[in-house]
């Protein structure tokens, strides 16, 4: 019989935190230091809290935390999946795979078009989750950046109520941006370095200093590289690096060429809850997409275990119209990893070369989430 699955209660909260510490290994508060954004005592917060009991005690939880997202130019909202466990003494008895059935469904309940985590790809394949959407990973040198003869920047390093005011002028300047409601709360977390210049900041990951990570960084005036050498020079390090999104376009072509190395792959996994939804929000996108495509149109079906959806797409003189339902004699169906794979961007699907040319040249679509949003 189907165990109850609810949120957790205020009185609860504190039992929430020992019970996730206590399955993951980690130290006492560490949630509420790494995520301040996101574990609190409050309403709102806990029901973000997905939880199965056993005698009266939380035995598995799986977090649905709200992110917003703005790539190339396409607003998403997405929900990010986090601490997903279960207990030692109450694995093998089908609590997780009741709790993500039933995320999913509270996904489209909702209103995310598409879910995101990180994790084991084999564990999430089974909810359908797939790796997608291309990150790269861009290395600095200081000797990289003065061979390219690349001026550093003054920055200063400050702390995290000191950056605040800049970080909210400058953060959603670039092509991939996050809407953030609880920014002030966000930069508490734990281990994290704030950099501030001219016109732009710097958010690094960590304590180190011969080998920086950079987790967010903004200028204006396009100086990231002026930037990151500044920042080299400041901690005597020797390397930095900086995972961007394929979309980040702009930035990508300014700081690949004075990079020491870089390197391109899919680190975290996406699934697509609502195709329908997700093509309405990229709408814009796929207009300009469209604007030199014959006309054609295609039904796009996802294969659940529970179900088959159908998106209609068709571009008419340049412009795409999308329906939910299958209204098009030309048919493509998927299961829910073909699909993160092909609409999202991933490796070919099995189908690739049979697929109409027209949608080939309409996807991917944006989607990426921010390393300061992980969840």
């Amino acid at each position: 019989m189907p165990s109850e699955i609810r949120h957790v209660r205020a009185e609860e909260f504190e039992d929430l935190m020992r019970y996730v510490e206590r399955a993951f290994g980690h130290s006492k508060r560490f949630f509420e230091r790494a995520y301040p954004h996101l574990y609190q005592p409050t309403e709102r917060a806990l029901e973000w809290a997905y939880v199965v009991d056993e005698d009266g005690k939380i035995v598995s939880h799986v977090g649905l935390y709200p992110i917003e997202m703005v790539i190339a130019g396409v607003r998403l909202s997405i929900g990010g999946i986090g601490a997903v466990s279960t207990a030692p003494s109450a694995r093998g008895k089908g609590y997780m795979t009741q709790l993500m059935t039933h995320i999913v469904d509270e996904m489209r309940r909702i209103g995310y078009p598409i879910g995101w985590l990180g994790g084991d790809r084999q564990r999430y394949n089974t909810f359908g989750w797939e790796l997608a959407s291309t990150v790269y990973t861009v290395h600095f040198s200081p000797r990289s950046l003065r061979w390219h003869k690349v001026e550093p920047v003054e920055v200063e390093e400050v702390l995290a109520e000191e950056a605040l005011e800049v970080i909210r002028r400058y953060q959603e300047l670039p092509e991939c941006h996050a809407i953030r409601p609880d920014l002030e709360r966000q930069l508490q977390k734990m281990d994290l370095r704030f950099w501030i210049a001219e016109d732009g900041y710097a958010i690094l990951g960590g304590q180190g200093r011969s080998h920086i990570h950079i987790l967010e960084l903004v200028s204006a005036s396009g100086r990231e590289a002026g930037m990151i050498h500044a920042m080299l020079d400041w901690n005597f390090g020797e390397r930095a690096t900086w995972k961007l999104s394929m979309w980040d376009e702009a930035r990508l072509g300014r700081l690949l060429p004075v990079s020491s190395y870089w390197s391109g792959d899919s680190t975290t996994m996406y699934r697509i809850n609502d195709l329908t939804h997700l093509l309405l929000s990229a709408q814009e996108f796929l207009n300009a997409r469209a604007a030199s495509l014959r006309d054609f149109a295609v039904t796009v079906r996802i294969k659940e275990h529970d179900r088959t959806t159908a998106t209609t797409l068709t571009v008419e003189k340049g412009t795409v119209h999308i329906e939910e339902g299958g209204y098009a004699s030309s048919q493509v169906e998927l299961d829910t990893i073909e699909a993160a794979r092909l609409i999202l961007g991933g490796p070919p699907v099995q189908a690739h070369a049979t697929l109409p040319p027209g949608l080939l040249a309409l996807l991917p679509v944006p989607a990426y989430v921010m390393p300061l949003d992980h969840v």
